[in-house]
């Protein structure tokens, strides 16, 4: 797999991509009120691609996997004591890492998260932050591989979910 910045011209394979994802998720016992799909919201996928925060993972000619760093991040994120004291345009949040089901188990993830923090330290900030749901265990685990560390449980709806669900917090301190 490549993994590259998106472009202007990669942004209707990647909303596809990203709707695909939000099906897949849906069946997800995690997710027991489903997924209303829309994550990440064109806006979003948009911005991402112009300051060169989206990127993609390339293989057989097309996305097969994908994610976004940026500062954006729920209020919910003020609300708990991070590993690292830091201005929010001194850390970045990891959003939208997915990887296509039949690409799966081919360590993808696993690169994407490596990208991230490399990328990270290329750009000189200080940690990196994300939140999984609540029971979406996989992605945890693996995180926490990479040396992520469990930071704090909050609540936080986000407008595809629809409903108020718990998140676990972690943070990679660069």
């Amino acid at each position: 797999m490549i993994i590259r910045y998106a472009e202007e011209k990669n942004f209707i394979e990647l909303r596809q991509f990203y709707d695909g994802m939000c099906k897949v998720l849906s069946g997800k016992d995690f997710l027991p009120e489903g997924d209303k799909g829309g994550f990440p919201p064109d806006e979003m996928i948009k911005d991402a691609i112009k300051e060169r925060n989206q990127f993609i993972g390339i293989e057989d000619g097309r996305i097969v996997a994908a994610y976004i760093m940026n500062h954006d991040h729920d209020e919910a994120y003020h609300a708990v004591k991070w590993l690292i004291d830091a201005n929010d345009n001194e850390t970045v949040v990891l959003h939208a890492l997915r990887v296509l089901p039949e690409y799966g188990g081919r360590g993808y993830s696993k690169q994407l998260v490596q990208h991230a923090i490399d990328t990270a330290r290329e750009r000189n900030l200080k940690s990196i932050r994300l939140d999984c749901i609540e029971g979406n265990d996989i992605p945890q685990k693996m995180y926490m591989s990479f040396g992520f560390k469990y930071v704090d449980k909050v609540g936080i709806t986000y407008v595809d979910i629809g409903v108020p669900r718990k998140f676990l917090l972690y943070e990679f301190v660069l």
